[in-house]
Formats: C-alpha cells, structure tokens, sequence
C-alpha cells in the first residue's frame, strides 16, 4: 500500500510501506509490468509478469532509524547589517539513490497499542520536487533567525541555492497508546550548493545533517523538524558564511561571553555572573532529596521541553544547549511556579547553556568537590517523556568514563529518557556531579540504560561559572 497521508504530506512524500511485519532483513523485488505500473513484493513476479525477468531488481533493504547520533551547530550570526547579502532559492527537491535500487528503505510504520509491530517504509521511485510554499517558508525562517534574507524570486539576491535532500530515516508510530504513543523521528542529510548569480563555480558545497525525536511526545512533524536542524548546522558551517563573503566575529565561534547569541540578534547582559557552592561531603541524597527536588527544573522551549537544575540562588539554571537551542527566552517550572528565563551563556560544543530567572530565593544545588568513580552510585532527577513526569528521580551506577567525539563523558546505567536531557545528576552524598545529555533507545522509543553525562567541572568551566569566594 502507498502512504501520503500527514505528517509527511507537508512535503509530498509518497511512501510504500511493505507488509509483513519487520521485514528489514528480508528480500523484497521491484518490477515494472507491461502497462508501466511498479510492484514491490517479497517475492519474484511469475513468469511474464514483468516486461522481462532481466528486469526484476531484488532491493536491498536497510535499517530503519537506528542509532543516529549527531552533534549541532549553533547558527553563525550574519555579521553584516539589513540581512544582506540576499540569496535566491532555485531548487528544493528530495533526490534519494532510487534508480539502481539502493537506500530504498527509508524507514518503518509501526502500529498496534504500543506501537510494537512495524512495516518497512520504501521510497517508491525517482525524485520529487519540494519547492514550494511549506518548504520555501521553513528554510527563510531559519536563515532570518541567523540574520540572512533567502528569497523565492528572481530579485532575491545575488546569490544562488539548491538544495537536495540525499538521505532519509524516518519512524512513523500512528495510534498508539502509553509512553510510546503516537509519534515520529527523523533523520535527514541535505547537500547544499551556493553559487554566485551568473558565475559558474560555486562559493560552497557541501552537506548538513538534521535529527528530531518527536517519539514520545506525540509530534508527527519530525521531518520538518529534522529540516531546520540541517538548516541551522548549515549555517553553523564557517565554510558556508566564508562562501557568503562574510566574516566571523570571535564570539560566535564558540561560547558566548558577551555580545548576540548566535542566531537571537539580541545583546547579552555581561553584567550576569553565576557562581556555585561547593558541598562538603556529609549528609546522603535522601536527607537531602527535598530540598535537591526543589532545585531541579523543567526547562520549556517551542519545541519541546527538557531539564535543567538551579546552581545558584541568585537566579541562575544550567541545561543543555540543545535543549534551548536558539531561543533566547524559556519558560523555567521550578517549585511550583513559572518564571520566564533568559539564555545568557551557551556552549554548543560542551552541549550546556545558562540561563537567568528573575529575582533570588530559589533553591539552589552544591557541587561536589570529587568525581565519582565507576561502581559508585548515581541518582537522576528530570522531566522524561512528557512535562506531567517531572521531578522523576532514578538511581544507577557510574559505569565507565568515555571519550566521544572528543569529549569526556560519564556512562551511567539509570534511567534516562527523552526530557532528562540538561537534568542534574547526583552522588551519594546529594551533590552534583554531572548533567544527563543523551541515551540510546530502542526503536519503540524505551531506554536502553546505556547513558551519557557531562561532567560538572567540564560544563561549569564552559560556561565560566565560577566557585564563591570563601570570607
């Protein structure tokens, strides 16, 4: 059966999906019959059913959205004034390797109460055309986040842009019930090509990844989603503002300081200065849980919401940078009220980001003065899944200390889902030790215990929070 019904039908995509339960491993043939018309089946078409036999392509099929990891890349603000210079959209299509029968598998649909049974979904045939009003209008909100104007008509610019979505992954639940409710995540790869107007070779070329997990949180719209984060690692690329002419100011190459937020076009207040308390060592986490329940937060964006936890009761939260990711405001639930938070400081290599709550009194957490050690006991407190979870505390181990993508991070075994990401994490004393940043997942969406940490030392030095002055 074909599938062009919502969520995908923003983009006009027309999926196959193939019966037969979990098929990703099976065989599966493509034909075309005397009247033109092409069939998947898994198996080969009778005799003088196909045009000819030499015709029948056995497909190769692929995991469906498995394991995708990938890190982001805050916009580079445009350092010239007016949006200049502008740039013309010329082309928008989805171009997957389909003709010779490889990456036609582009993801699953599942079904059932717990979206626990699957069908594999197949990109039917050729390219697909996706400029238009829904995809032209997504990619000109992300370049004006950034400070650049990208234009539909000929007078846009003097700049020009294709764009073609390459690779696709995408997992549809529909009609779920429970955690794993209906839902959607999605992977895509987009390769951009920016040439000057009337000039032959191009300033850039090159490509940009996009992920959105709207699993859990009942959001069908992840391919769009997925889009804009492409969008956004895109300009986030020194070499694509390098191609536009432009130059990068200081600030917007890593952690901010001072200046705008990349892609918020507002000013910084460099008056803000966070400092932390260091614990003593005494006392365990539940003598402590109250007041440590008090300091953990949910952090609420546009696009979702995650965790965070107060470091200093002067106002200051710390959560991951992904979590706010461009916004400049946030809504902060923290101990029975809503307060309206300001993104001061954000590292995106180091994936943490501090924000700002008006006025003092909050309760704020102690740092601890050592690491842990694998085998000693962790507790997590975040928001997973969906906002009505919060202050959900969860207890594992440290497992390992690992080096990924050139980054120090903690292994814990505890549980940590969609939500937890900027929460805080404990040890057995009741105080800091790291905040939880990603987990891997099963493709229905459970935890598979195998988390990562940030360590606190490593997010506080890259946000240049500081310790309090000892009288």
């Amino acid at each position: 059966m074909k599938s062009c019904r919502s969520p995908l039908a923003a983009l006009c995509l027309c999926l196959f999906a193939l019966g037969g339960g979990t098929a990703a491993a099976a065989g599966v043939y493509k034909w075309k019959d005397a009247q033109g018309n092409i069939h998947f089946s898994d198996k080969p078409p009778p005799s003088g059913d196909a045009v000819s036999q030499d015709g029948v392509k056995a497909v190769q099929m692929q995991d469906a959205y498995t394991g995708v990891a990938l890190s982001s890349k805050p916009p580079i603000r445009n350092p010239r004034t007016g949006g200049g210079p502008g740039i013309l959209l010329t082309r928008f299509t989805l171009q997957l390797d389909a003709a010779n029968s490889r990456n036609v598998t582009v993801g699953r649909k599942f079904y059932g109460a717990a979206c626990d049974q699957s069908v594999d979904l197949l990109w039917n045939e050729g390219m697909l055309d996706l400029k238009g009003r829904v995809a032209e209008q997504l990619l000109a909100e992300r370049f004006e986040r950034a400070g650049y104007t990208l234009g539909y008509d000929a007078g846009s610019g003097p700049f020009e842009l294709q764009v073609e979505l390459i690779r696709l992954k995408i997992d549809l639940c529909e009609g779920g019930r429970g955690p794993a409710g209906s839902g959607s995540r999605s992977y895509v790869k987009l390769r951009w090509t920016l040439t000057p107007r009337g000039a032959g070779a191009p300033a850039f070329r090159g490509t940009s990844e996009g992920l959105f997990d709207g699993w859990n949180t009942g959001q069908k719209d992840s391919l769009m989603h997925a889009i804009g984060a492409a969008t956004d690692n895109l300009l986030g690329e020194r070499a694509f503002v390098d191609g536009l002419g432009g130059t990068v100011p200081a600030a917007d190459a890593g952690l901010v300081t001072g200046g705008a937020l990349p892609g918020s076009g507002g000013d910084l207040d460099e008056a803000a200065s966070a400092v932390f308390d260091r614990g003593d060592g005494a006392g365990t986490f539940r003598e402590r849980s109250r007041r440590l329940l008090s300091g953990a937060v949910t952090v609420a964006t546009l696009r979702g919401h995650g965790s965070g936890v107060v470091i200093d009761a002067a106002g200051y939260v710390l959560t991951n940078a992904h979590v706010v990711g461009q916004e400049r405001t946030v809504k902060i639930l923290v101990d029975g009220k809503t307060l309206e938070g300001r993104v001061v400081r954000r590292d995106a290599a180091t994936d943490v980001a501090l924000i700002q709550l008006p006025g003092e009194g909050l309760s704020a957490v102690t740092v601890a003065g050592e690491e842990p050690s694998p085998g000693d006991p962790l507790y997590v407190i975040g928001t997973p899944l969906d906002i009505k979870l919060s202050h959900t505390v969860t207890q594992g181990i440290l497992s390992a200390v690992r080096e990924e993508s050139g980054r120090r991070l903690f292994q814990t075994d505890a549980s940590i889902n969609p939500g937890n990401s900027g929460g805080p994490v404990f040890d057995a004393t009741g105080e800091l030790v790291a905040l939880s940043v990603a987990g891997l997942f099963t493709r229905q969406g459970a935890s598979l215990n195998v988390n990562y940490l940030i360590p606190i030392r490593q997010a506080l030095q890259a946000l240049k929070v500081t310790p309090r002055a000892v009288p």
